[in-house]
Parts: C-alpha cells; sequence; structure tokens
C-alpha cells in the first residue's frame, strides 16, 4: 500500500473527528441525516405514478404528491436493476410490486446479509433477509443491501484498508428505536460509513441503499439536479 494512500487515509480521519465535533451542532458536517418523529411524521415509499409509469425525479414526485401531501424529506430508496426495476423486495400501500430476491450475484446488493426496511401500522423495522416475513403484508417495504449492522453488530466484510470510495446512503434504527436516514457529503468507504453511523449516531441497525447517484431533499436543502433517474423513492410526510 502506497505512502500517498496511508497519508491520505490520516487525512480523512482528521476530517472526520474534526467534523465530528462540530456535528454536535451541526449534524449534517459529515452526514445528512433526517430522524423523523413518528408521533407526527409517516414513511411512505414511491415507484410508480397511477399511470404505471415512474416518478424518476425528486422533482417530479415533489411536483405530483407535494401539492396534496406535505413532504418534510425524500431520498432515494433501494438499489435497482438495468431494467429499471427495484432489484428485490418492494412493497407500496400494502401491495407487493416486486418480490423478495434471495438469489446469489456480484454487486453491494448480493453481500450477504441483505435485508428489508419496512413500515407496518407505523412501525419501522430493518430485518435481515432470513428474518422478514412477507405475512402480514407490511405497508412499505424495500429490501437493498448490504446490512452493514445487525442488532449492534458491524459486518465483517469490509475492511479498514479499503480504497473504495463513493457517497453512500442508508437508513438506520438507533439504539432508542428512533429512524434515521443518512447521506454522506463525502466519497467514503463502507468501513467509514459504517463505524460513523455506530460510534457517532448510535445506530444499532443500518441499511446500505445506495451509492454514488443518491441525493437526499429537504425543504432547506432542495434538489436542484438529478443526473440519473431513481426507481423507487422514500419520503417522510406530516401526518
Amino acid at each position: 500500500m502506497g505512502l500517498q494512500y496511508k497519508l491520505a487515509r490520516v487525512l480523512m480521519m482528521v476530517m472526520l473527528l474534526v467534523a465530528t465535533h462540530a456535528a454536535r451542532a451541526d449534524s449534517d458536517s459529515v452526514m445528512l441525516t433526517y430522524t423523523p418523529d413518528l408521533a407526527t411524521e409517516t414513511i411512505r415509499m414511491y415507484w410508480l405514478k397511477d399511470d404505471g409509469t415512474p416518478y424518476k425525479t425528486i422533482n417530479n414526485l415533489l411536483d405530483m404528491q407535494g401539492k396534496t401531501r406535505q413532504i418534510h424529506m425524500v431520498i432515494n430508496g433501494g438499489i435497482y436493476s438495468k431494467s429499471y426495476q427495484p432489484e428485490g423486495l418492494y412493497i407500496e400501500q400494502g401491495k407487493v410490486l416486486s418480490k423478495l430476491n434471495r438469489q446469489k450475484g456480484k454487486g453491494n446488493f448480493f453481500i450477504r446479509p441483505g435485508g428489508v426496511f419496512s413500515v407496518r401500522n407505523g412501525v419501522v423495522r430493518i430485518d435481515t433477509l432470513e428474518k422478514f416475513r412477507l405475512t402480514p403484508v407490511a405497508d412499505f417495504a424495500v429490501q437493498s443491501g448490504p446490512l452493514l449492522i445487525n442488532k449492534g453488530v458491524v459486518n465483517n466484510k469490509f475492511s479498514n484498508t479499503s480504497e473504495s470510495r463513493k457517497i453512500r446512503h442508508g437508513v438506520g434504527i438507533t439504539d432508542k428505536g428512533k429512524v434515521v436516514f443518512l447521506l454522506s457529503k463525502q466519497a467514503m468507504s463502507f468501513y467509514d460509513f459504517t463505524y460513523y453511523a455506530r460510534d457517532r449516531l448510535k445506530i444499532r441497525d443500518l441499511l446500505y441503499l445506495d451509492g454514488s447517484i443518491s441525493n437526499m431533499y429537504t425543504p432547506e436543502s432542495p434538489v436542484y439536479y438529478q443526473h440519473y433517474p431513481y426507481v423507487t423513492m422514500i419520503t417522510v410526510e406530516a401526518k
């Protein structure tokens, strides 16, 4: 491993530590985060419009759904296939629109354990593929992978020496049961992303959703332009 990489990694960790101190007052110094208040907010998911065509962009979703709903946050959902379909399970308003995928393959989606983020009667869960149950059917659910933290245990498939750095986003549940949507503001390894979530945000279950193309919308942080279309999107809305 070259000296240049080692120096870059040291600089990265210093930046993380400095930003973490700032994060006590400004939680988006390293990560953009959104923690819904489930007493006053609800989590929904979107893929297809009433005419069967996809929304594709955050702004299209806001233009159509924002007329009748007060949307506080939007983020792209799980990984999708080359045919612009959800790669695995996707449930919207109690309807299974894409089936659970237990196949083996290449890419982040197939790194095990995989997981499912679901909402049922206001209760939010992150389950492994083995633990998730289709019945009773969830109101909303999306499958993705890898599951980076499961009940406080970090996935050991990722190394602190990894040179793969990308923008990353995911959804987590803290040790106090709060949901956190998080999007890195800089390219990070899976290892750094995971340990930041665990150590700084106190997340005990963390599901990776997607990477380089990801965006998070809030009214204070609009998304002006989107390079690639999305398939599924997750919103936080006023009840």
